[in-house]
């Protein structure tokens, strides 16, 4: 089976995924086994007249076994087999194409884009409260023994990322999930777009954070601050004095700052030398 997808195999693929797990009984997130089972089951629900002698034949012929003839001498000559490793259980024509083209083409796609989101999987013992957590921990610390909990079991959701009121326009998600299960655009371009949109909401949030004092400046930023006053002086402009002149400083820069500004001769020139000038 070749593994090489037609062009519209994609959005057929993204179709699959967001119908599966935008359905109530998927709320809290299905592996990636138990979406290819999801997914077969709508496959041929779609597919009646498709058979299952796809998967069956290839289940068959990965089982076969092939010697391997390892040197030796005399009686050491030793002949062993190995299977074919894995079982693509993805019959042909499916838009999965195979469990490693699900993972590394679709849902790493879809991820990558904030459309899903890979989140480990609840369990009993994270639903437990916290006294019997901190218990528990007690008793395996007293005896010494170290609890094993085995690897960790990831689930992809559909993901719903809130986004902060700014000028600029919020990233319209479902549209952009419509973009890729019709293919007027493609996920590379999508991709961009939605990265040209996020680092510009990031930029204003940025600035919002600067202009309310919230988020200190950095020496750049405050050199190309065009209401910077040239009396204050920053981090790096103090380096070449002790530690006792250094931290006394601003203190010493905020009075002159201040006697500065309460001088009203100095004011009135100030605003007499603009109006001139306008």
């Amino acid at each position: 089976m070749s593994l090489t997808p037609s062009t519209n195999q994609l959005p057929t693929a993204f179709r699959i995924v967001r119908q599966i797990l935008s359905n109530s009984s998927a709320a809290e997130g299905l592996t990636t086994k138990e979406l290819v089972k999801e997914a077969l089951k709508l496959y041929q629900s779609e597919n009646p007249n498709s058979s299952s002698s796809s998967i069956a034949s290839s289940s068959s012929s990965s089982s076969q076994q092939e010697s391997i003839n390892v040197k030796g001498k005399g009686k050491n000559v030793v002949t062993s087999t190995k299977k074919d490793k894995g079982i693509n259980v993805i019959p042909d024509g499916h838009p999965f194409i195979s469990t490693s083209y699900l993972k590394s083409r679709i849902l790493s796609r879809l991820e990558s884009q904030d459309l899903l989101i890979k989140v480990p999987k609840k369990t009993q013992t994270s639903s437990t409260s916290s006294s019997s957590i901190s218990s528990n921990s007690t008793s395996s610390s007293s005896s010494g023994t170290g609890s094993g909990g085995g690897k960790q079991i990831f689930v992809w959701k559909i993901n719903e990322p809130k986004q902060s009121n700014l000028n600029t326009p919020k990233w319209n998600f479902p549209e952009h999930w419509n973009k890729l299960i019709e293919g007027t655009s493609t996920p590379g371009q999508l991709y961009f777009e939605y990265q040209q949109n996020l680092i510009a909401r990031k930029e204003e949030e940025k600035q919002r954070g600067l202009d309310s004092g919230k988020v200190l400046r950095t020496e750049k930023q405050i050199w190309e601050n065009e209401n910077r006053l040239p009396i204050l002086t920053t981090n790096l402009e103090r380096l070449h004095l002790n530690k006792r002149k250094s931290l006394s400083r601003p203190k010493k820069e905020r009075k002159r700052l201040e006697l500065f500004q309460s001088v009203p001769l100095i004011n009135e020139g100030q605003s007499t030398s603009t109006a001139q000038a306008a």
